[in-house]
């Protein structure tokens, strides 16, 4: 790491990046232990880590989003902030051991069941509502004269 550098050109501009931290769909759902699809269906409910950018095919995430996330399940199944650190802290180990040939199909089964938990309870109360549209629907289709000459 070096100082500044200084420059007698007055249209001279210096852009500190920081480091990465926005990651992709497939890297998001690593970093929280998940399958890409779990973390596909959890946005199509609504649920799930909040999407910083999206662009016209990819979706980006913040890791402070992702990671505030992962602390909401915890505190949903009221497991303490030390157990918590401890069992990220050993998946993050356990995903730094893999080779990059198998780091993509490696989850975290925890979090699966965590994740899958959220699914089903947020899937439920929509899947619940397009049933009852439906069945209004087809209540209102059965009173139409124009079903009645089919």
């Amino acid at each position: 790491m070096t100082g500044p550098i200084i420059s007698d050109d007055p249209q001279a501009t210096v852009h500190m990046f920081p480091l990465k931290r926005m990651l992709s769909m497939p890297e998001a759902a690593e970093h929280i232990g998940i399958t890409p699809f779990r973390l596909r269906c959890l946005r199509l409910v609504r649920t799930g880590p909040h999407a910083a950018v999206k662009n016209a095919r990819e979706i980006m995430f913040r890791i402070e989003d992702l990671d505030a996330y992962v602390s909401s399940l915890y505190e949903r199944v009221n497991i303490s902030t030390t157990e918590q650190l401890r069992h990220r802290n050993e998946w993050r180990g356990r995903l730094s051991g893999m080779p990059e040939t198998q780091r993509g199909r490696m989850y975290d089964p925890f979090m699966q069941v965590l994740t899958r938990d959220q699914l089903l309870e947020a899937g439920a109360n929509r899947g619940f509502r397009i049933a009852f549209i439906g069945g209004l629907f087809v209540i209102f289709l059965s009173h139409t004269p124009l079903l009645w000459r089919l």
